[in-house]
């Protein structure tokens, strides 16, 4: 009797483990972590005003990078913008979101209006003001068999940017911030 218990009991545990195993294959985990910066400038000459709009996103895959100019005044109106990825090291920004740079890069804008491609250098700068600031969130939902799950967690900070598109050096932004963020996602079918 005592045998056959001991048998029963290990074929249990087989089983089980063999559910547990072939759950573990439909599991699927990501995670992400990185670091953005982003800042706006306003300027009028001449009865102009442009626009100006950057931002950065830093991952472990590499950098996205976007900008846009906006020129408007009463008989004038211009709209220019670009995007690129690179895997080189740009963007740095320190871990309690004092500073931040972005080294000069190329990136390719096209004119909303005439169609015409054009090629700006950019780099910036950013210092962080004021208090940061954190927040967090969780989420899951569940569907017959498969189940997903999900988590973010930043922390930002206000700034102050300078930039330098195509020569024209852009003084303190209107408006600015850093951050990190960091999230994770699950989804399993069992």
């Amino acid at each position: 009797m005592k045998k056959l218990f001991s048998m029963l009991l290990t074929l249990v545990v087989l089983l089980s483990t063999t559910t547990s195993v072939e759950a573990l294959e439909s599991k699927t985990l990501e995670r992400h972590n990185g670091a953005s910066a982003y800042a706006e400038w306003y300027e009028t000459h001449d009865n102009a005003t442009t626009y100006t709009y950057l931002s950065v996103t830093e991952t472990n895959d590499g950098t996205d990078i976007y900008v846009s100019t906006y020129t408007y005044g009463p008989d004038y109106w211009s709209e220019q913008w670009g995007y690129m990825f690179t895997e080189d090291d740009v963007f740095s920004i320190d871990k309690k979101l004092n500073s931040a740079s972005l080294s000069e890069v190329e990136i390719d804008v096209n004119n909303w209006y005439t169609g015409e491609t054009d090629t700006l250098a950019v780099k910036a700068n950013w210092i962080g003001v004021g208090d940061i600031s954190r927040g967090s969130s969780s989420y899951s939902s569940r569907n017959g068999n498969y189940i997903w799950k999900g988590s973010d967690s930043s922390t930002s900070r206000e700034a102050s940017a300078t930039a330098s598109i195509d020569g024209l050096s852009l003084e303190t932004s209107s408006s600015a911030s850093l951050s990190n963020f960091k999230s994770a996602y699950m989804s399993m079918e069992k």
